[in-house]
């Protein structure tokens, strides 16, 4: 081979082998740059995931009318009533005649997905009208143990301000004839049920003192459990979707009717999880 034509190939040979190496060295580059962006994303969604974990948890140790927990509870609303805590329970302070005026408070900055649960308080005297009752109710007097409605709720994804209470309410009845999900929509008395349920597996009803009583909600889906401490663990009660609220916290809430003792059903401790 010529001089000249040996030069040449060795030119072509170290251009190709440069182009080769750069072509490897963008490769590394743009493999790294993935890596950087992934690792980005992943650093993000796991603060927010981080930002929006909590927990709570409580057997009501302090007697205070409205709960507060050194400011943990919340409730602005001015048309619904106030929940109160005495003797590791709470409860609500409705006299029975206010209409939709639940007693209500919840726990704010919780994240979306989030786990409400509650040990069932139900004195055992519930339901059993005495003579003395109906003299006392004959007289005009509230607070006896008379006919009538009472529900424990669990709140999920709720807000308030002074006029307006907004979230979702998942209801349970003393004697078990109902299980409800309802969307509060902000004003007094407006409200939307999204499921009702009336028909359950045998064994569930009703609820007895110291069930579980939970409701979960994870984008639109909410499921509301009983566990009644059988070794069934949690049974599904009622279910439904609902995606109008994407915010807001977990809390409790008691709703009465009628001449009826608001402290013979309630929760004797709470406990709320987001993630």
């Amino acid at each position: 081979m010529r001089r000249r034509e040996f030069i040449e190939a060795i030119s072509l040979t170290t251009i190709v082998a440069g182009c080769l190496s750069l072509s490897r060295t963008f490769v590394w580059i743009a493999a790294l740059l993935l890596v950087l962006m992934g690792a980005s994303c992943l650093f993000q969604i796991s603060a927010i995931k981080a930002q929006n974990a909590r927990t709570y948890a409580t057997d009501f140790p302090r007697e205070e009318n409205p709960i507060s927990e050194s400011g943990a509870w919340q409730h602005s609303g001015a048309s619904w009533a106030m929940v109160r805590t005495f003797a590791n329970r709470a409860v609500g302070i409705q006299t029975g005649s206010g209409g939709y005026d639940d007693a209500y408070a919840y726990l704010p900055r919780f994240g979306p997905n989030q786990t409400a649960q509650a040990t069932l308080w139900k004195d055992p005297t519930i339901g059993k009208d005495s003579i003395a009752c109906k003299n006392w109710r004959g007289l005009g007097r509230n607070y006896c143990d008379g006919p009538g409605t009472r529900e424990v709720e669990l709140l999920l994804r709720w807000s308030d301000s002074a006029i307006s209470a907004r979230g979702y309410e998942c209801n349970l009845s003393w004697d078990g004839k109902y299980a409800e999900i309802v969307r509060w929509n902000g004003p007094y008395g407006d409200f939307t049920y999204i499921t009702q349920q009336r028909k359950f597996n045998a064994g569930i009803m009703p609820p007895d003192n110291g069930d579980l009583f939970k409701a979960t909600i994870s984008e639109s889906t909410i499921n509301v459990y009983l566990n009644k401490n059988d070794g069934k663990g949690d049974q599904l009660i009622v279910t439904g979707t609902d995606p109008t609220f994407a915010d807001g916290g977990p809390g409790m809430g008691f709703f009465i009717q009628g001449s009826v003792d608001p402290t013979k059903f309630g929760f004797a401790s709470f406990k709320a999880s987001s993630d």
